[in-house]
């Protein structure tokens, strides 16, 4: 080799070299200076007479941070919270923890507060007529309202822990009991009531609703068979040419005992209301038998709420509702109907 290319080979050596040395010097070294968090919490009450103040007690390891979140909003960095809750629902507490390094770790815990769980409601007959109401509570209550609806703007009827309310003969109301604790938070329960006590409405409880002639826009529609039952009587199903062979179901997940029922006319066309139709319970979907008749019926006015009594004491998984005769026409509307468990 003489001496111009071995020089040559030797130069293209120690470019290359050095190329590769510089390249390792460029990428950074990562080196961990501190061990990943772990995000851990319990909770608690902090005293049984405010179901709404929790105590959250950090079991993180390897943190130099924590954020909290509290599924109402609230937030807090501080290492170990203590939280009071507003109103009553399902919320999901998150807490991050963070290590110097920005290695972070989260954990979720769920916390249900729930009306139905905290106020349990009285009820005693006091005449013809005539029902007292009256709530027990493990709340420490500063405040209480009984409503005349459910609304926020619904007028306060009473702020006593007792209340008597009277009752034409077969009427219902819609009655709300809210308690408001010393630190604001708030627990409502909408009662559906008669003279003869609490009723439950079971129309949306746990069940699937089908029915035989569906709206041409389908269920969801603007008159789909769903606004019958979406709890506003200025909505409706309507469907066309059903003559007296209009049915529907509700499917129970666990058998109820239903012993009334209320329907709402529709706004416009009385012709279009049902005028004799039969309930059927069954247990099994396939052997059915009749718990209520009725004909000759007939709506006043548009938008008009009846109730239906009857006598049933037989739980069933099923029950449906058969037209059998509408009020002159062949189409068929209906703005809402709920089945009701009525005290017997």
């Amino acid at each position: 080799m003489n001496l111009t290319k071995y020089v040559y080979v030797c130069f293209l050596f120690v470019l290359l070299f050095s190329s590769c040395k510089k390249d390792d010097e460029g990428v950074p070294e990562i080196i961990e200076t501190e061990p990943k968090p772990t995000a851990a919490f319990t909770f608690a009450l902090v005293n049984q007479n405010d179901p709404f103040t929790y105590k959250f007690d950090n079991k993180a390891t390897n943190y130099k941070e924590t954020r909290w979140s509290f599924g109402d909003d609230s937030t807090s960095s501080t290492v170990a919270p203590t939280h009071t809750f507003l109103n009553t629902g399902t919320f999901v507490v998150k807490m991050i923890a963070l290590n110097g390094d920005g290695y972070w770790a989260q954990r979720e815990e769920t916390i249900r507060i729930s009306a139905a769980n905290l106020i349990k409601v009285n009820t005693k007959t006091v005449g013809s007529g005539k029902l007292n109401l009256s709530f027990e509570t493990p709340m420490a209550v500063s405040k209480t309202e009984w409503k005349d609806g459910y609304n926020n703007n619904s007028p306060v009827l009473s702020s006593e822990k007792t209340i008597d309310l009277e009752f034409e003969p077969g009427a219902f109301k819609e009655v709300q009991l809210k308690l408001t604790t010393s630190k604001g938070s708030e627990a409502a329960l909408n009662l559906f009531v008669s003279e003869l006590g609490l009723i439950k409405d079971v129309t949306t409880f746990e069940n699937s609703f089908s029915v035989s002639h569906e709206n041409s826009g389908g269920p969801d529609a603007g008159e789909g068979s769903k606004k019958m039952i979406d709890g506003d009587i200025t909505t409706k199903l309507f469907v066309g040419g059903v003559n007296g062979n209009m049915k529907w179901t509700f499917t129970f997940d666990a058998p109820q005992i239903v012993n009334g029922y209320s329907m709402t006319s529709g706004n416009d066309a009385p012709d279009r209301d049902p005028k004799r139709w039969i309930v059927e319970g069954s247990i099994d979907g396939d052997t059915w038998v009749k718990i209520d008749e009725r004909s000759e019926e007939f709506w006043e006015s548009r938008r008009l709420s009846r109730t239906f009594l009857f006598t049933n004491k037989v739980p069933y998984n099923y029950y449906r509702f058969s037209m059998l005769e509408l009020n002159g026409g062949s189409n068929f509307q209906m703005s809402e109907v709920r089945i009701l468990e009525i005290p017997q």
